[in-house]
């Protein structure tokens, strides 16, 4: 841990890159971090005057996720590239692991710290939740959290191997972000018009145990429902029916509040998302070790 820790590319990305940036335009990044920071003041009063509650919030969080994640990884390899350090970087004595480790983990690293900004907006948004038990609020919070770090954990590892494969840091922007508008928005409508616009809300109301819940994970997959079920926003929005307390009964029925907890709703994404990412820096680093033998 101490090895890949004290990477050298690691710290570089992290501080050394960054402090540059901030000698070369002080003005311009001192004002994005007023900025930024002016932004986050206000949307912590929105939350807590407004009380918004935990979904909405996390829906807000999430979006900010999706504009965010793409700039921490989109030019990881591409600037390597365009400032022709890139045999520079494979002339040194760093293995193919620990290029990957410093990029890959420089990007990890932002999304664990955007995700630890946003933990006071979240707990100001279970706190103003409509549900009253606590074992509803700690399972919302906890799938909701795990959604957002996996998502953009997914989002900068897709970057990071679209910023090695075409070493073009404005085509690799474009590619994220057109991506996830395909992804988020026009595939869920196009999944649900040629479905009659019917989401299977009554298959996961007759889920009475997680076996069956593993069994309709495999199914979406095989009608492409997974595509549906994997969309962040509409994940999100079904946690307002995961409940475990009598007040909850009133929504979609105690019985699709209990399918969707024997799906692990939530979780499963999470870790879905995660698993994504590993399948993208896997990549990355078979093209690392293809380019430069190491």
């Amino acid at each position: 841990m101490k090895r890949w820790l004290e990477n050298p590319l690691l710290y570089y990305q992290l501080y050394g890159a960054m402090r540059n940036r901030w000698k070369r335009q002080p003005f311009l990044y001192g004002t994005a971090a007023v900025s930024i920071a002016l932004i986050y003041l206000l949307l912590l009063q929105l939350v807590s005057f407004t009380e918004a509650g935990f979904v909405s919030t996390l829906t807000l969080c999430l979006f900010a996720m999706c504009l965010s994640a793409p700039l921490m990884a989109y030019n990881l390899f591409s600037l390597e590239y365009e400032k022709q350090t890139w045999e520079t970087l494979a002339l040194t004595r760093l293995t193919a692991k620990e290029i990957l480790w410093g990029k890959w983990g420089t990007a990890l690293m932002r999304v664990a710290g955007f995700t630890l900004l946003v933990l006071p907006l979240l707990l100001l948004g279970i706190g103003t939740d409509i549900s009253n038990d606590l074992a509803t609020k700690l399972y919302r919070f906890g799938a909701g959290v795990w959604m957002l770090f996996g998502w953009g954990a997914l989002i900068v590892s897709l970057g990071m191997w679209l910023s090695f494969k075409l070493r073009r840091t404005l085509t690799t922007a474009s590619a994220l972000y057109a991506g996830q508008v395909f992804a988020l928005i026009l595939l869920p409508l196009l999944l649900l018009i040629f479905s009659g616009g019917d989401a299977p809300i009554g298959f996961i109301s007759g889920i009475q145990s997680y076996r069956e819940g593993i069994y309709w994970w495999i199914a979406s997959f095989l009608s492409a429902w997974a595509l549906l079920f994997l969309n962040p926003f509409w994940a999100v929005y079904q946690l307002s029916f995961v409940g475990f307390g009598s007040d909850f009964l009133f929504l979609r029925g105690e019985s699709y509040s209990a399918g969707l907890r024997y799906m692990g709703w939530g979780f499963v994404q999470g870790g879905i998302y995660l698993a994504l990412a590993l399948l993208f820096a896997g990549l990355t680093y078979r093209g690392l070790k293809y380019a430069w033998r190491k």
